[in-house]
């Protein structure tokens, strides 16, 4: 089923505790929303996590959190509005009804985080993280922030990207916006000036990636259209950096 380029998307993450129930948990969301893309992390690094949850590093139990995924599983999806459904409040605000209360002690009975036997109270008793089987964004923009930690570097439409991403590649995607590989690509070779706001982004491709030398010495293909005109031409970037993960 096609969806308007209109439709709002929604990151959802299936935590440790709710693995197990993925099947059950993905037959509950079909009906309110479609997957455009999901990726399993087994184990899932700390790195996300800590990203992620950075709104709590100064919170009691930022340390249960990262406990409690350390050397689990995840898995991230990110979820589109479905373009034959009437929502009643919205697909924020339904979706965000399905999943439940984060207490699962205080989650409506049919709703995913009932599913959990935890309680809020009893996590803190035994000073440990809440198990509520489920991570939701709560509003388009948390969508895009959260979701690119788990998709950045991940390519959604592989007619944009020929082969594997390399150092350069990966760089720019660092210094873009949007969501998939692709999209950030795009956007970092704007930001970078090697693509024109009035240039239209065809395809990628990283030349040979020295993984131990620095980024200035690689190079790429790039191919845009310009007036219905495609060129390619290699690129390459013309100062140092300085690249982190």
């Amino acid at each position: 089923m096609g969806h308007s380029q209109k439709a709002q998307r929604l990151f959802f993450m299936i935590k440790p505790d709710g693995i197990s129930q993925e099947t059950t948990i993905e037959t509950m969301i079909a009906p309110l929303t479609e997957i455009i893309a999901c990726r399993l992390f087994d184990p899932v690094d700390r790195n996300r996590i800590e990203r992620l949850y950075a709104m709590h590093r100064d919170k009691g139990f930022y340390g249960y959190l990262l406990d409690y995924f350390k050397d689990n599983p995840v898995k991230a999806y990110l979820l589109v509005e479905r373009d034959d459904v009437v929502y009643r409040d919205g697909f924020y605000a339904d979706f965000l009804e399905l999943v439940g209360d984060t207490d699962p002690a205080k989650a409506q009975p049919g709703t995913i985080r009932s599913m959990s036997p935890d309680a809020m109270a009893q996590s803190l008793s035994e000073r440990r993280a809440l198990r509520n089987l489920v991570h939701r964004s709560t509003s388009p923009d948390e969508t895009v922030r959260e979701a690119a930690i788990f998709f950045w570097d991940y390519i959604y439409d592989h007619r944009k990207v020929v082969g594997e991403p390399g150092g350069l590649g990966r760089f720019f995607a660092q210094q873009g916006d949007g969501i998939f590989f692709e999209e950030r690509l795009e956007s970092g070779l704007q930001k970078c000036n090697f693509l024109a706001s009035d240039e239209h982004f065809v395809h990628y491709q990283d030349l040979a990636d020295q993984k131990d030398g620095p980024l200035e010495r690689e190079s790429a293909l790039l191919e845009m259209s310009k007036n219905g005109v495609s060129s390619v031409r290699e690129i390459t970037l013309p100062f140092p950096v300085t690249t982190g993960e």
